[in-house]
């Protein structure tokens, strides 16, 4: 065997050391991963279960409606699950999120739905919030306290469920008003809403102004206009505000382009 094959036999047997090093090393580490994750679900066990922050649920009903109890891994349980089963029976929450920490804790981080309105339907009153989902069904004397929706009806309404009309634009409309309203923070200023005639969209504002935004099209510049006449108004001025053109806004005593 001559010189150079006697070197090339020995490096090759030098790489087939090497690669069998690294796919033995590879093979231990990945054992030592698997025995981890097994140990950590194996021994990791829900000691206790904390809701944070507040809604008009107890802790325990909360906890209840998770169907999380102390034993289950930490791990393991289906946390999706849990969290549907959350909204479903509390519908007024409207955010959820859950939080490991180790070794036994599990967080259930909660925020609360707020009322922006009710809708008449099928012989009842039904309160959803700003996103359209219904928080209850409500009476007639509750309905008094809350911004009412004229026009549309609703389709198989359902607690927990979001509103669904039987015009899907209607429902567009309405949806239209709350979310950019709800963006804008400024929710609780809305009143009464009309969406009888899907362009000729109108609601009370302020409990000062109605406001006719036609479609519900560009919703943000139009809200922006209404901004701009109501700087421009005084304190105790009342009436109407058309933003409908999404050009420019009115105020209907004077007709003054502002």
């Amino acid at each position: 065997m001559s010189r150079k094959t006697k070197s090339m036999a020995k490096r090759n047997r030098k790489r087939r050391t090497r690669s069998f090093s690294f796919a033995t090393s590879f093979i231990c580490l990945a054992l030592v991963l698997s025995a981890l994750v097994s140990a950590a679900v194996i021994f990791f066990k829900i000691g206790e279960v904390r809701v944070v922050g507040e809604t008009p649920y107890s802790d325990a009903e909360i906890i209840e409606a998770s169907g999380l109890q102390q034993g289950d891994s930490m791990f393991l349980f289906n946390k999706f699950a849990s969290i549907n089963r959350i909204f479903y029976q509390c519908p007024y929450i409207e955010t959820i999120q859950m939080k490991r920490t180790l070794p036994d804790v599990l967080s259930i981080i909660v925020t609360p739905c707020t009322e922006a309105a009710v809708i008449y339907s099928n012989g009842g009153w039904y309160v959803i919030d700003g996103s359209g989902k219904i928080l209850a069904k409500t009476t007639a004397a509750k309905a008094e306290a809350l911004p009412k929706v004229t026009g549309g009806e609703l389709e198989n309404p359902e607690v927990g469920k979001m509103a669904k009309f039987f015009d899907e634009e209607s429902e567009k409309a309405l949806f239209s008003v709350l979310n950019t309203a709800k963006n804008n923070d400024i929710l609780s200023y809305i009143g009464d809403i009309d969406i009888t005639k899907v362009y000729d969209i109108h609601f009370d504002y302020m409990e000062r102004f109605t406001v006719y935004v036609g479609t519900g099209d560009d919703l943000e510049r139009k809200f922006k206009f209404v901004d701009a006449v109501i700087a421009a108004l005084g304190p105790n001025d009342r009436g109407s505000i058309d933003v409908s053109d999404g050009k420019t806004g009115y105020f209907s005593q004077s007709n003054v382009k502002y």
